[in-house]
C-alpha cells in the first residue's frame, strides 16, 4: 500500500466518523426532545381525570414537541427551511406526516377554543383521541429515528 493510499483511507475513514459523530450527535437531541415529549403526555395522560383542560394543554404540547423532532430533522436536510407553524410544516412535508397534520384540525380547533374561553372544558371524547393520537405519534417518531441510522449503529453484533 503506497503512503498515499493509506492518507486517503484515513481520511475517508475521518469523514465518516465525523459524519457519524454528527449524525449521533443530532439523533441525541431528537431523542431528547422526543423525551420531553414523551414527559409532557405523561403527565397530560395523569391529569385527564382531575384536570381534563391542563390535560389537554399538555397532550397539545407533547404532539407539537413530537412533531417539531421531524420538522428540525427535515429542515438540516433542506435548503429553504419549513414554515414555523409545526402543523403546516408537516403538511408540507407531504405523505404520513401530512396525513398526520390533517388529523389534527379538530384538536387544534380545540385548543384554539379552550384558548378563547377560559372556563371552558375540553370534550372528553377529543381529549381522549389526542391521547391515543399523539402517544402512537410519538412512537412512530421514535422508530423513524432510529430508521434513519446505519445498521451497525442500530445492531452492533452484526459488524463483529
Amino acid at each position: 500500500m503506497t503512503p498515499m493510499t493509506s492518507r486517503r483511507g484515513a481520511a475517508t475513514l475521518g469523514v465518516d466518523a465525523r459524519s457519524l459523530r454528527l449524525r449521533l450527535a443530532r439523533l441525541d437531541q431528537d431523542q431528547a426532545d422526543l423525551e420531553r415529549a414523551r414527559d409532557l403526555w405523561q403527565q397530560g395522560s395523569e391529569l385527564r381525570l382531575v384536570d381534563p383542560r391542563e390535560a389537554f394543554e399538555l397532550v397539545h404540547r407533547a404532539a407539537l414537541r413530537g412533531a417539531g423532532v421531524l420538522v428540525a430533522r427535515a429542515n438540516r436536510e433542506r435548503r429553504r427551511a419549513l414554515p414555523l407553524n409545526v402543523w403546516t410544516a408537516l403538511e408540507r412535508l407531504g405523505g404520513e406526516d401530512a396525513e398526520r397534520a390533517g388529523m389534527l384540525a379538530p384538536l387544534v380547533a380545540e385548543r384554539m377554543r379552550l384558548d378563547r374561553d377560559g372556563s371552558a372544558l375540553p370534550e372528553p371524547a377529543l381529549l381522549e383521541q389526542h391521547l391515543e393520537e399523539t402517544a402512537a405519534h410519538l412512537t412512530q417518531i421514535s422508530q423513524r429515528l432510529l430508521e434513519d441510522l446505519p445498521a451497525h449503529v442500530t445492531h452492533p453484533a452484526a459488524t463483529g
